[in-house]
């Protein structure tokens, strides 16, 4: 029978994106991955974990390198084991595992990226041909074959495998949904979008229950005290990332702001993110945005022209700025089955993240479209965390989002 696994995991080591403990290759070496439903592959950027180790390595002639919206990274693919600890254990045998050689995160402690997307999304390329040319030849990508100095460098690492046939590697979670260890399904429970910094902590603490979540394998509607009320199935359009289509965004009661549909068939334009730290949307939305915001409550005006403009790093304003109790809630309308809309509800406190990035600020939680992003939605962390998520990958051809009040 499959199994039921729930997870605690946590913000504190990526800037607010949320981490489980995975145990890596013979010696169960503890790491700090990454959830990623914006990504597929799973990846190790981490001194903690040493190759020579782990007797439970086996090598590979492949490399991957990928490119996220910040930061990027290229390495050896290998296959060893991993474990699984919450309410009960999970022991995986063959794992197929990036071992990052060049790039990293960006601005994270965490040890690595468990990408949780689809199968299109974990590319290899197999560089069997070039070990062959080696002097002596080489049989594996690890040790890393690539010399020091212009080499070294992502966008030359990339060109250089542009020449090599490629290959879709099982993405970790779709291989052990097929094995059977687990259903097709996990799902995603938060509080928060941002790091909680409690007063006088110059650090952020994990046992701070803001800054902890749970992540279910295998977990469904009914198996879990996470959430009140019914679920809304949110359509998942098709199996890259866990695309959707929002049709509007709406302030409080204010006229709706409609989205553009994408360019694919399916009128896709966004996707589902556990690996989003914000809200994203397309320029011109963005802008709207902060129009109907200064309608709703003039007052917002003045705060509003003090938001930083995003770097890429977590910026805030003085706290005191931020009145919730004068900020709207904001409605997102999507696409969900037999025609149907769903809305889901992101509160001024959700968008707005008290104590973030320091005791004392406020960070706010949406953002525009960046220059090299493509003009689609990104839904992140502040509208998922007032909900409890199931990713359900079994239903239809292509999976569901279903969506549940979060208790908190």
């Amino acid at each position: 029978m499959p199994a039921l696994l729930r997870l605690p995991i946590t913000n504190v080591y990526a800037n607010g994106d949320y981490t489980v403990t995975v145990c890596v290759g013979s010696e169960a070496v503890p790491l700090q991955l990454v959830l990623d439903t914006g990504s597929s592959t799973l990846a190790l950027h981490t001194t903690a974990y040493q190759t020579e180790q782990d007797s439970d390595l086996v090598t590979t002639s492949l490399v991957q390198e990928v490119i996220y919206g910040i930061g990027g990274w290229a390495g050896a693919v290998v296959q060893t084991s991993m474990q699984l600890h919450g309410d009960t254990s999970l022991n995986l045998a063959e794992n197929y595992i990036a071992v990052a050689a060049v790039g990293a995160l960006a601005s994270t402690k965490a040890d690595g990226i468990l990408g949780l997307a689809y199968k299109r999304l974990n590319q290899a390329t197999d560089i069997s041909q070039y070990l062959q040319q080696q002097l002596p030849p080489a049989q594996s990508s690890l040790p890393w074959p690539f010399a020091s100095g212009n080499d070294t460098q992502l966008s030359q690492i990339q060109q250089l495998l542009a020449d090599y046939p490629k290959r879709n590697l099982c993405p970790w979670f779709s291989n052990i949904a097929q094995a059977g260890v687990v259903n097709n399904c996990f799902a995603f429970y938060c509080r928060r979008s941002s790091v909680h910094y409690a007063k006088d902590m110059a650090t952020p603490q994990p046992d701070d229950p803001l800054n902890q979540g749970w992540f279910i394998l295998g977990g469904g509607a009914g198996q879990t005290d996470l959430y009140q009320g019914e679920f809304d199935n949110i359509s998942v359009l098709h199996d890259v990332y866990y695309n959707v289509q929002l049709t509007a965004l709406q302030v409080d009661e204010l006229p709706l702001l409609p989205c553009a549909p994408g360019n694919n068939d399916d009128l896709a334009n966004g996707f589902f993110d556990t690996g989003a730290s914000a809200i994203l949307l397309p320029n011109p939305l963005y802008q709207q945005l902060l129009q109907q915001l200064a309608q709703y409550n003039p007052a917002l005006s003045p705060v509003l022209q003090q938001l930083p403009v995003f770097n890429g790093v977590e910026q805030g304003i003085d706290a005191k700025l931020v009145e919730l109790a004068q900020w709207p809630p904001l409605h997102f309308y999507f696409a969900g089955e037999n025609g149907h809309t769903v809305k889901l509800t992101c509160p001024p406190g959700d968008y707005w993240q008290h104590n973030a990035p320091a005791f004392g600020l406020c960070s706010f939680k949406l953002i525009p479209q960046l220059p090299h992003f493509a003009s689609q939605h990104i839904i992140g962390l502040p509208l998922l965390c007032n909900y409890y998520s199931i990713f359900d990958r079994a239903a239809h051809h292509t999976g569901i989002i279903r969506c549940a009040k979060a208790r908190r």
